[in-house]
């Protein structure tokens, strides 16, 4: 026999204040997510000949206000009242991982606190309610009439609906009107009232890093003012949508064993210009992202410089403006929404973010070739040979006996642990290894949890020298953030970046061209100045990574420490100390040349 347990459920006790803390502390940048995706919700449920969702203008008191209307089921005005509390939903399914009844209304008041406006039309009759907030309590708007007659805070507007001719009365839907902190803002241009700012056309955009997939027959639309192309209504199209109708070069979906799947896109350059080919014709912004898809939403999406300078991590050192990468988790993969679904979380363990990097190691090893050849192809052509440099620091790492975490599966009782990617995986079934498309082993029927959930023995490998990777192109230099910086050193993938238009470089250069201005052949002193500047700058930035990596012998330096030494700035420094470097390439100019130093620059040296 169960034996009875009687509880006594907690209440609120300051409801005012719940309410208010709630609201406020949701991010804002969520509030067009939670309203489309309300809108896409309903719409779906429409007859699948009518369902659409329809971004437009409403002037109101002479404002351009941002609308967000759907067909579907409408609401009368008792659902219509219970629908604007908190945790309330009509016909939804509530839970952790589905609906919260909160979201739209909680991320939509911070910057509507004059109020949002819905309207919903149920069996020809419209209704219509506004939450707004008024000297700090957020609320229902209580209407009056002209003499001022309480009406409620729910009142029947069919006929003023109809009188207006825009919307048609023959078939449910719903309307939500954003009235902005201030009756003369423009919520079209300016949804969050100046904070953050937003590019002038940045709905498209923010539709397009979020919605990864529509519902079958589903129409999302754009109307005039709302997208930069001009006059007229425009479609919005999602990345798949636009992958189908061949808006870009190339692109290919790799699944693995473990329920993920990679999708690997190439969008080539738009004629001459930086821009990308999908650019022509589309209403969105046509940059390269990398992020991570759960149940057809975009999370941790990277784009621009953030992108460009984390996509050697994933091996495509070059080309990142160009390429796009999106990892898409399986539908009961151990993650969830967090409160206001801004990120996903790892549901076990220290519920820690889930950051597309994770998933690095996964990207690189299965580039199908067409991108890896594509890579190599956009890599650029410095003309020096650092073989020589390279096996110099492998030689020095090998002395110092330097050990490194090795990328690969390695098993511990019931789990997997895959150290590259940061993230512990749990198998469906303990398959062992299965040969991937491209040949190579990869770890088979694996689910992904929480990152760092378990331990596992890390597998110990000689650390290998840095791949020396100088870059002279500007565009380059700034994918890789390295402007004013001598070098950027990605620890997962071994490559070193170096910006040889660092100062470091020229102010040797022009030492040593004044030293050897004498020279017989000047053209060829100069071409040995700028070859020994260049090297030495490279060894001196390799030289700083490898005693930085022999660190790991030293109990008193943590990864956070090692980290901070292999940052940009650091290694800047080591680049700046030149002044060692002078003796070995004065004496091997000398040597080449046959020829001392200018008298002159000598007793300057020595002075």
């Amino acid at each position: 026999m169960t034996a009875q347990q009687d509880v006594s459920a907690i209440r609120v006790d300051d409801q005012a204040f719940l309410v208010s803390s709630t609201i406020e502390r949701c991010p804002k940048v969520m509030m067009i997510r939670e309203l489309t995706k309300n809108a896409i919700e309903a719409a779906a449920q429409a007859p699948s000949d009518d369902r659409r969702v329809e971004f437009s203008v409403t002037t109101v008191q002479g404002a351009p206000k941002l609308t967000i209307w759907n067909t579907g089921p409408g609401m009368d005005d008792e659902e219509l009242s219970r629908m604007t509390n908190l945790a309330a939903s009509i016909g939804k399914q509530k839970g952790l991982d589905k609906n919260f009844g909160m979201g739209a209304k909680v991320a939509s008041l911070p910057s509507n606190r004059h109020g949002i406006r819905y309207r919903s039309c149920k069996a020809g009759v419209v209704h219509e309610v506004i939450l707004c907030e008024r000297n700090g309590i957020y609320g229902r708007l209580r209407r009056r009439d002209t003499m001022g007659e309480d009406l409620g805070d729910v009142i029947d507007v069919t006929e003023q609906v109809r009188a207006a001719g825009v919307r048609a009365l023959t078939a449910d839907w719903t309307e939500v009107v954003l009235l902005g902190n201030r009756s003369d803002q423009d919520t079209v241009t300016d949804p969050y009232d100046g904070d953050p700012k937003q590019p002038k056309f940045w709905l498209a955009t923010y539709l397009y890093h979020r919605f990864y997939r529509l519902p079958d027959a589903l129409e999302v639309r754009l109307d005039e003012g709302t997208h930069a192309r001009g006059p007229g209504s425009r479609r919005f199209e999602t990345i798949p949508a636009r992958e189908s109708k061949k808006a870009f070069s190339r692109a290919e979906t790799v699944k693995l064993a473990n329920g993920l799947k990679i999708h690997y896109i190439y969008d080539e350059p738009f004629k001459d210009t930086s821009h990308n080919k999908s650019i022509s014709g589309s209403i969105a912004s046509a940059v390269s992202t990398a992020a991570v898809v759960f149940h057809d939403e975009m999370y941790s999406v990277l784009t621009g410089r953030s992108w460009t300078i984390e996509a050697p991590t994933f091996g495509i050192p070059f080309g990142a403006k160009h390429i796009s990468v999106h990892i898409e988790l399986p539908d009961d993969a151990r993650v969830r929404p967090e409160g206001y679904r801004q990120f996903l979380r790892y549901i076990d363990g220290e519920q820690n973010q889930v950051e597309a990097s994770d998933f690095a190691v996964e990207v690189l090893e299965n580039r199908p070739q067409w991108l890896i050849d594509l890579i190599h192809s956009l890599a650029p052509n410095s003309g020096d040979s650092n073989d020589e440099i390279r096996n110099r620091l492998q030689e020095l790492l090998n002395k110092l006996r330097v050990k490194t975490i090795s990328p690969r599966v390695v098993p511990e009782g019931d789990i997997f642990v895959n150290p590259g990617t940061g993230g512990a995986m749990a198998p469906r079934h303990l398959d062992g290894e299965s040969v991937g498309r491209d040949g190579r082993q990869h770890n088979a029927d694996l689910t992904i949890v929480q990152s760092g959930a378990h331990l596992a023995r890390m597998a110990q490998n000689m650390e290998r020298a840095p791949a020396l990777i100088p870059l002279d192109d500007e565009e380059e230099i700034e994918a890789k953030n390295i402007k004013g910086r001598a070098a950027r050193y990605y620890a997962k993938t071994g490559e070193l970046f170096i910006n040889m238009r660092y100062p470091a470089v020229d102010i040797m250069r022009e030492q040593l061209e004044r030293e050897y201005a004498h020279a017989g052949d000047v053209d060829i002193m100069k071409r040995l100045a700028l070859s020994h500047s260049r090297n030495s700058m490279i060894q001196r930035v390799g030289l700083a990574v490898v005693f930085a990596l022999a660190k790991r012998l030293n109990k008193e330096w943590d990864e956070e420490a090692m980290g901070k030494a292999l940052e940009p700035e650091s290694l800047s420094l080591a680049a700046d100390n030149h002044f060692d470097s002078l003796q070995d390439a004065r004496r091997a100019i000398g040597t080449t040349l046959k020829i001392k130093r200018t008298g002159s620059e000598l007793d300057a040296a020595v002075a």
